[in-house]
């Protein structure tokens, strides 16, 4: 398996996420596409700092004890279409929204940023990790699969019901 490919399955995303690239939703006015993947694992969030991957991790809250925290470990994905001069990518990347019964929907360069309306109930995703000029890696989205949650949303069985009729 390549070394520069990494698999995070069974995740989340924790934060806001901007698949818009809209810089006024940023808090740094940041235009590019991303978000912050959770890593369930602990190992694997370990093995990833050990290798010099940017491994953020909450802190505890003023209502938290700080003796039974326990940190989340997370990493920001870039979402990337085009290269620095606007023109498409060779290998875009690959967006699913997964919802009820239905086939996996490819999400286009236009309709990816549903994602930052919905609740995701889950995330499986594979990243490409680039080898930055301070040494560290930046980490973009290959394969992205995202599971919608509609377990507070009441009618959705409904309408799920309807299609298959």
């Amino acid at each position: 398996m390549n070394a520069n490919i990494i698999t995070i399955d069974d995740t989340r995303f924790i934060y806001e996420t901007n698949f818009a690239g809209n810089p006024a939703k940023d808090k740094f006015g940041d235009n590019r596409r991303k978000c912050n993947l959770v890593i369930p694992d602990p190992n694997q969030a370990k093995s990833m700092l050990d290798k010099g991957y940017k491994v953020k991790q909450t802190k505890p809250g003023p209502d938290d004890d700080p003796d039974d925290f326990v940190p989340t470990y997370f990493v920001q994905a870039v979402l990337k279409y085009r290269d620095r001069y606007g023109k498409e990518l060779k290998y875009a990347p690959k967006v699913y929204l997964v919802n009820t019964d239905n086939e996996p929907v490819l999400l286009e360069e236009e309709s990816v940023k549903v994602l930052d309306n919905i609740r995701a109930a889950n995330v499986n995703v594979v990243l490409n990790a680039w080898e930055t000029d301070d040494g560290g890696f930046s980490l973009y989205i290959r394969t992205m699969y995202v599971e919608q949650d509609f377990d507070d949303d009441p009618f959705a069985a409904r309408y799920a019901k309807r299609r298959e009729d």
